[in-house]
C-alpha cells in the first residue's frame, strides 16, 4: 500500500472520534476569504431598471472567493511600500497612481528613500483596518497583479498577471478609444470581482426561503428594507446602526469607523460592509457617449443612498478616478486543497494541517464547499491529494 493510500486509511479510521464546528481561519496571503458557492444560481429577474446593467445578471457557473471586508489598510500599506519604496519608479500616470484620499496610514517618518514608505497610524484605533478609499479601479488592478506574483518586489509583478498594465488607456476623454483589458487573464488568482460575482456574493442566498429554496435579498445584510445609516455604538450610535454611509458625524469622525464595525450585517456568504466604506469597483465595462466607465457597488462613508446598495443599484466611474468614495473588495481563485498549507507542494504535512483544522471544525476545512465540515471534506481532501494535486 502506498504512503499516501495508508495515510488515507489512517486518517478515515478517526472520523468517528472526531466533532464538528465552524469558525474562521486566514489565509497565507494576509487576505481574509470566504467562498461562494452554489455554481450555476437563478439571476437576479426581480426589478428591471432599463438604465440599470443588474437585471438578468448574478448568475455566476463557478464556486469562488472574495474578500469579506474590501481592502484593508494594512494591506494597502503592504502593497504600496513595495510599489513606492523602491529605487526604480514603476512610471504609473499620476491621474491613477497616487496615495489615497482617506486611510488609517501615513508617511513613514523614520524613511528617507529611496521612494515612499508609509506605516500604519498608531494615533487612530483600529487605523489597519480602515477601509482604504481615492483608489482608481487601475491601482486596484495593479494590487491583483502583485498578489498573482506572489507579492514580487520585483517590476514585472505589478504591470501582468491579472491585467495587462500596457492595455490601459493613457487618458480617459471624450471619443478616446477604451482599450483596457476588460476582464482578468485566464489563470489570474487574484482579480476585481465582476458584476455578477459581486451580486451574488452580496445579495444571493441558497437558502432565501428555506433550506435549499434559493432568492434574492433586495437589500444588503440579507435584508428586503433599507439598512439603517448610523454609526455603531463604538462610535456613539444608540445600537440601530447597520452601516456606515450617507451620516456625517463631528470632525469627520465617520471616516475614523474600522470595517467590520457592524459584525452582525453581514451578506449570505459572510461578507461585511457591502453597504458603506467605499463604492466598490467592478470590471464591468459602461460606455456612454464613446466614453468608459467601469462600474461600482454599494455606498460609501458619509455619502451613498438606499438606492446604492439594494441588488439593482450601481454608479460608475472612469478607470483612473480617484474619487475618495471608491475603494476596492477582491476576488480570487479558490487553491487546490491537496497543498492545504500552500508551501507548494504535496506530502504528508498537508495531510497533518487539513486533520487538525478538520478536527477543530475550522471553516477552512471545508474544502468542498457545501458549507459544513464533515467527512465529504475528507473524501475530496484525499481524491485530490492522493492524484498530488488538483489537474
Amino acid at each position: 500500500m502506498s504512503t499516501k493510500a495508508w495515510a488515507s486509511v489512517c486518517f478515515l479510521a478517526c472520523l468517528p472520534s472526531l466533532t464538528n464546528h465552524a469558525s474562521a481561519q486566514p489565509s497565507p496571503d494576509g487576505y481574509d476569504w470566504v467562498t461562494v458557492g452554489d455554481p450555476g444560481n437563478q439571476p437576479w429577474l426581480g426589478f428591471n431598471d432599463p438604465l440599470s446593467p443588474t437585471y438578468g445578471r448574478g448568475s455566476v457557473p463557478y464556486e469562488y472567493r472574495i474578500g469579506r471586508t474590501e481592502v484593508t489598510t494594512a494591506q494597502w500599506v503592504e502593497f504600496l511600500n513595495s510599489a513606492m519604496a523602491r529605487p526604480d519608479s514603476l512610471g504609473f500616470p499620476v491621474q491613477w497612481w497616487r496615495v489615497p484620499t482617506w486611510w488609517g496610514a501615513m508617511d513613514d517618518p523614520a524613511y528617507s528613500g529611496p521612494g515612499r514608505r508609509f506605516v500604519v497610524r498608531t494615533d487612530i484605533q483600529d487605523a489597519g483596518m480602515l477601509p482604504v478609499s481615492g483608489i482608481s479601479w487601475r491601482m486596484s488592478a495593479v494590487l491583483c497583479n502583485w498578489l498573482h506574483n506572489d507579492k514580487s518586489p520585483a517590476r514585472d509583478a505589478f504591470m501582468t498577471g491579472a491585467y495587462d498594465v500596457g492595455t490601459f488607456s493613457p487618458v480617459v476623454v471624450s471619443n478616446t478609444p477604451f482599450t483596457d483589458q476588460a476582464t482578468r487573464s485566464p489563470g489570474a488568482k487574484y482579480w476585481i470581482p465582476s458584476l455578477d460575482e459581486h451580486m451574488k456574493a452580496s445579495h444571493y442566498d441558497p437558502h432565501r426561503h428555506g433550506p435549499g429554496q434559493a432568492g434574492w435579498w433586495e437589500h444588503a445584510g440579507m435584508s428586503d428594507v433599507p439598512l439603517t445609516y448610523a454609526p455603531p455604538q463604538s462610535f456613539g450610535g444608540d445600537g440601530t446602526g447597520q452601516a456606515n454611509a450617507n451620516f456625517q458625524l463631528p470632525d469627520f469622525m465617520e471616516m475614523l469607523i474600522p470595517l467590520g464595525a457592524y459584525p452582525n450585517v453581514v451578506s449570505p456568504w459572510g461578507l461585511l460592509d457591502t453597504a458603506g466604506g467605499t463604492r466598490e469597483w467592478t470590471e464591468e465595462i459602461y460606455i456612454l457617449n464613446n466614453r468608459g466607465y467601469r462600474v461600482t457597488e454599494g455606498s460609501s462613508r458619509a455619502q451613498g443612498s438606499i438606492l446604492s446598495d439594494n441588488v439593482w443599484g450601481w454608479g460608475a466611474d472612469y478607470p483612473n478616478s480617484v474619487s475618495f468614495s471608491l475603494g476596492v473588495r477582491l476576488a480570487s481563485a479558490i487553491p487546490c486543497p491537496a497543498d492545504y498549507n500552500n508551501d507548494g507542494g504535496v506530502d504528508g504535512a498537508d495531510v497533518e494541517a487539513f486533520f487538525l483544522d478538520w478536527q477543530l471544525g475550522q471553516s477552512a476545512a471545508d474544502v468542498n464547499f457545501d458549507g459544513g465540515v464533515d467527512g465529504a471534506d475528507v473524501e475530496a481532501f484525499f481524491v485530490a491529494w492522493e492524484a498530488s494535486g488538483c489537474g
